[in-house]
């Protein structure tokens, strides 16, 4: 495995990583197309060969361990070094990463060492836009996983790789923070990043912490600005590991399907898997009596 993939499994991907090609679609936004599991084998011979990857950020039972928030304009570049400094400084968690990107503008990109359900990543991402970036119109800025803003949830629970344009050429890539004004212009690179020194660079970032984690959601929680958000239930959502929420998504049209998928989780508690069953019982009952 290359140094750039070693460092983007350490920090981003989630167990059994999944991945999504993507194709524009009438309206504009990509259509995405579910690829399988992101192995280092596919995504290298993605990368060589300059094809799109987009990670899929959260798994099938609802966890999130990456989140990215895009600013879509050059000018906000000074909003973003604000939230950088500002998570370490006032919430003394690890600097995130900065990319800059031919689509999306400047990135900032939050790891965490251990995956979290869905609803506490965007309490998470909503909050600073809340503290650092309540300045700037909603419409510029992108959370990914997407929150509960108006756009496209769905397009944003994808995370595109090292995105090129071939006319103009235009790169996507991890910056050094201390270089993001050189960016305000132009944000991208005018040719393909050097994989080594980007691997350097996400060398250097730290995941968050589970334990600190759920400090910054309970500090968060604590804040007035933070009246009337999803953070207080977010927050209260992680802090019992006694009862943690079903994994087994939403996408269920039928009860039986659902009970059968509780059951059979291997995540989920034992006393909601022996209920499910006994829920089911009468059911297959049923069919030995046919």
């Amino acid at each position: 495995m290359n140094r750039f993939i070693s460092e983007l499994t350490r920090l981003y991907f989630l167990p059994g990583q999944e991945w999504q090609t993507w194709q524009p679609s009438e309206s504009g936004e990509p259509a995405y197309v579910m690829e399988g599991l992101l192995t280092p084998e596919v995504l290298a011979e993605r990368l060589a060969t300059e094809s799109n990857v987009g990670l899929t950020l959260v798994s099938p039972n609802g966890m999130v361990r990456a989140m990215v928030i895009s600013l879509a304009n050059g000018s906000y570049w000074e909003q973003l070094a604000a939230l950088y400094q500002g998570v370490q400084e006032d919430f003394d968690v690890p600097a995130p990463a900065i990319s800059v990107s031919v689509e999306d503008g400047y990135q900032i990109w939050f790891s965490l060492a251990e995956p979290v359900p869905l609803q506490q990543a965007q309490a998470f991402l909503n909050a600073l836009r809340l503290k650092y970036l309540n300045d700037i119109p909603v419409a510029r800025l992108k959370f990914r996983p997407g929150i509960e803003d108006g756009t496209n949830v769905h397009s944003l629970s994808v995370l595109p790789l090292m995105q090129a344009l071939k006319e103009p050429e235009r790169w996507s890539a991890f910056i050094d923070p201390s270089m993001g004004s050189m960016f305000i212009d132009e944000s991208w690179l005018e040719m393909a990043p050097n994989l080594d020194q980007q691997a350097a660079m996400l060398a250097e970032v730290e995941t968050i912490k589970a334990e600190d984690f759920q400090r910054v959601m309970s500090i968060m929680q604590a804040e007035p600005a933070f009246a009337g958000t999803p953070v207080e239930n977010a927050a209260r959502s992680g802090s019992d590991r006694q009862t943690p929420s079903l994994g087994v998504g939403s996408h269920f049209t039928d009860p039986k399907s659902f009970l059968m998928a509780v059951m059979n989780d291997p995540q989920t508690s034992a006393h909601d898997r022996i209920e499910a069953a006994k829920a089911l019982l009468p059911y297959f009952e049923n069919l030995k009596a046919q």
